[in-house]
């Protein structure tokens, strides 16, 4: 595939289709979506399917006008295979028609051209049974999950024939371009992520009609407590749909003749009474779980009528679950003597057995396995990570005790005079049976890690970059943003060696925003001077990095919210990833932001103060960078990558930039407001708003607030000094402190995390 915007056609325009289509679309690739005609109308399905993927929730599309980039077409007509660089057949699992649509596709072969298939686990040899050589060179399995633009794990399956440079161009651009994580399986039943998920539900299904288990036991012993998402095993059933379980099973089944487990994918008697009863999980509000008027109820097995969910009483280990470590919780429970830790010991053995039975003929590669597990279904350490938090040594005892099979690649590891199966730079290979470099795959923001921080306080620490460049790295719970993350931003401005500096999160967010529990705190105490301190004090923070001598670019993943926001609208640049929670939310704890972001809006927004006035009287935030960007939160020329790995890279490279441009630390410049007519214009909205019931009195004194600081206080319009804005920030904002009704939505969202409507 080229450098350029590659033209990639989608062949099938159902579920995954439609949502691979809109992912490379938003990822700003040249898309045809082809399907089969309806009756005078050519791209009749394709359109169908288009229209279903516009209406997904949680959204396929970062912004709907994305589906612009979709051009729609028939199967009947394959022309546009000649210009493709990217094939992707995507329609029904069946073996048979996607060979035929496959054998179509052999007059349009040509130098660039890769083909592939999504099939979740059907043979890549059988898909290119019959098709020439040249067909089959560039043919391989590439296996979005589902939702593609949510899911991280993409499977990699070569066939016996794919060129190897295909696949390391198939692998680099979906790690570097989509930010996918990358995985390459061998082409056996169901791959790597689905064989072993698949295993582990079936054998938890198993067991809970051999021991009586209820609904609400299996998911509380394999969710969290187990390292596994709170969806555990059966609500993972209910959200893919039973019906699709069952058909990877039967996959399993089938294809597995020789699998000694084999008999564990037959599945039982209750989930066939399910599939019949057409209990399919979530798509029918009825599988293991329902949601009723009086809250969520689980299936009972013995009667098949639902019941209320009752909490499961875990005994010793209920003091687990509060560990945050994964690995803590999961050794309380293989330690744990009682019931639960019987059986939850007996299911991870049977876990860690099969994939250790199987590794070398699923991957070939141990960190491969681990990473679809973790990718794919966010277990917290895949099965060979899991071998040695329990220890090689200790498994293979716990085998023995129960006088069940130690797998072939256990035994070797020991009789080689290994204990793990990683070891600092290097893993045990399940096919050559020796320790062989491995690494996972290289992430740049561990050049952030807190161990190589220069100079650090409680809220905030520096690290040092490459070629005189630095990161002030914000830290702590959801790194919220308190006295010493100001002082932080102060030392890195005054002191810090770096001729340019990016601004960014530890962890996987940048930043929730102002320690709202200070506030509260001072608001509680009467404390008017410490609050007026302190919003003080966050202002002169975000202004002295926006007149900073240097250049600052915030690099921006997960959550950037409220002062996280203003500072990074306070910045030179910004570099975003696409999947970005990034707003002003003051207004739904009863404030405005206080620290610069109305300013900031403000003058973003001087020719239309009512979309500045909207995107922050909301209280909003962008489920994606593409729509911050389309609420003024970045701007035209801010970079938005995909690879999260990326962004660090992409930041450092925007400063270089901006030396290269001949980069001059800003200067401080009025704000145009517009005064009395914007004033009476943002007041109507609200009074029309309040008069059709959507706002309350609250909200009413809130909004006015705001409109009052957004244009500079009425008058004429006019340019005013940034401080005089600052001052009316900073007052509006004290004013709402002092109300009753702001004070109750603060101690609501911090008691309960939601916001409250008075």
């Amino acid at each position: 595939m080229a450098e350029e915007a590659k033209n990639v056609v989608v062949l099938g325009a159902g579920v995954m289709g439609g949502q691979i289509a809109a992912l490379l679309a938003c990822a700003g690739h040249k898309v045809h979506l082809l399907d089969l005609p309806l009756a005078g109308d050519e791209a009749g399905r394709a359109r169908q399917g288009l229209e279903k993927t516009l209406a997904n929730r949680p959204p396929a599309f970062y912004l709907a006008e994305m589906a612009q980039r979709i051009q729609l077409g028939s199967l009947e007509d394959l022309a546009c295979v000649g210009e493709a660089d990217w094939v992707i057949e995507a329609v029904v699992e069946e073996n048979a028609p996607k060979r035929a649509l496959l054998a179509r596709l052999e007059p349009y072969l040509h130098d660039g051209l890769i083909i592939s298939s999504n099939t979740s686990g059907l043979s890549i040899a059988e898909l290119a049974r019959g098709r020439s050589p040249e067909f089959c060179r560039r043919f391989l399995g590439v296996h979005f999950f589902n939702p593609p633009r949510y899911m991280k794990l993409v499977e990699v399956i070569p066939g016996s024939d794919t060129e190897p440079a295909i696949v390391q161009q198939m692998v680099d651009f979906l790690a570097g371009e989509l930010g996918k994580g990358v995985v390459c399986g061998r082409d056996t039943p169901n791959f790597i992520g689905n064989r072993l998920w698949v295993f582990a539900a079936c054998d938890m299904l198993q067991r809970m009609e051999r021991d009586g288990l209820s609904v609400a036991e299996v998911d509380a012993l394999t969710g969290p407590l187990m390292g596994r998402p709170p969806s555990a095993t059966l609500r993972v059933c209910d959200i893919v749909g039973l019906d699709t379980v069952a058909h990877v099973a039967e996959t399993s089944y089938e294809g597995l003749p020789e699998d000694p487990w084999r008999s564990l994918f037959a599945l039982p008697a209750f989930y066939r009474r399910m599939l019949e009863e057409n209990l399919l999980g979530a798509k029918v509000n009825a599988g293991f779980y329902r949601k009723a008027e009086a809250g969520i109820e689980s299936l009972d097995l013995d009667t098949f009528d639902y019941q209320p969910l009752q909490k499961v009483e875990l005994g010793a280990l209920e003091s687990a679950l509060s560990e945050r470590s994964p690995e803590r919780r999961l050794r309380a429970l293989w330690n744990d003597s009682g019931p639960w830790g019987q059986l939850g010991r007996a299911h991870l053995m049977a876990v860690l057995s099969y994939a250790a039975e199987h590794a070398a003929d699923i991957a070939g590669d141990i960190g491969q396995i681990d990473q679809a597990m973790c990718w794919g279904f966010n277990w917290a350490l895949g099965p060979f990570e899991l071998w040695d938090l329990f220890g090689v040594e200790e498994v293979v005892s716990g085998l023995e005790a129960n006088q069940q099979r130690v797998p072939d690649l256990a035994a070797q590891l020991l009789d080689v005079g290994e204990t793990h199966f990683y070891h600092e730079k290097g893993a045990f290979s399940p096919t050559r049976l020796r320790r062989e470099s491995w690494q996972p795959p290289a992430d740049d923001w561990d050049k952030l890690a807190a161990e190589r921080a220069i100079w650090s306080n409680d809220g905030a620490y520096l690290v040092e970059l490459d070629e005189g460049l630095g990161a002030l790295v914000f830290s702590g719970k959801m790194n919220v943003l308190g006295p010493a993350a100001l002082e932080a931003v102060h030392h890195a401005v005054d002191t810090a060696p770096f001729t340019g500096l990016v601004l960014a999160g530890a962890g996987s967010l940048f930043s929730v925003g102002a320690d709202l529990k200070h506030v509260a705190k001072l608001v509680d105490e009467s404390d008017w001077a410490g609050l007026e301190a302190f919003v003080a004090a966050f202002q002169e923070a975000v202004q002295a990095l926006r007149y900073a001598s240097f250049p600052v670019v915030a690099a921006l993943r997960g959550l950037v919210l409220g002062g996280g926001c203003e500072f990074a609208l306070g910045a030179a640049g910004r570099v975003a990833t696409a999947e970005l929670g990034m707003g002003l939310v003051e207004t739904k704890v009863g404030l405005i932001p206080g620290s610069g972001g109305c300013m900031e809006m403000a003058r973003r927004g001087a020719s239309d103060i009512g979309v500045a006035f909207e995107t922050i009287f909301t209280g909003n935030f962008s489920d994606s960078a593409f729509q911050a960007q389309a609420w003024g939160l970045l701007g035209a020329d801010d970079e938005i990558v995909f690879a999260e790995g990326q962004l660090l890279k992409r930041a450092a490279a925007r400063l270089r930039s901006l030396f290269a441009t001949g980069y001059c630390a800003n200067t401080l410049d009025g704000v145009e407001v517009t005064g009395d007519e914007g004033l009476a214009l943002l007041h109507e909205r609200i009074d029309a708003d309040r008069a059709a019931g959507q706002l309350s009195e609250h909200d009413v004194v809130v909004g006015r607030g705001l409109a009052r600081v957004l244009t500079g206080g009425g008058g004429a319009r006019r340019q005013v000094e940034e401080r005089d804005l600052l001052d009316l920030e900073r007052e509006v904002f004290l004013q709402l402190c002092g109300t009753k009704r702001t004070r109750e939505r603060i101690a609501h969202m911090l008691h309960t995390g939601k916001p409250l409507k008075n």
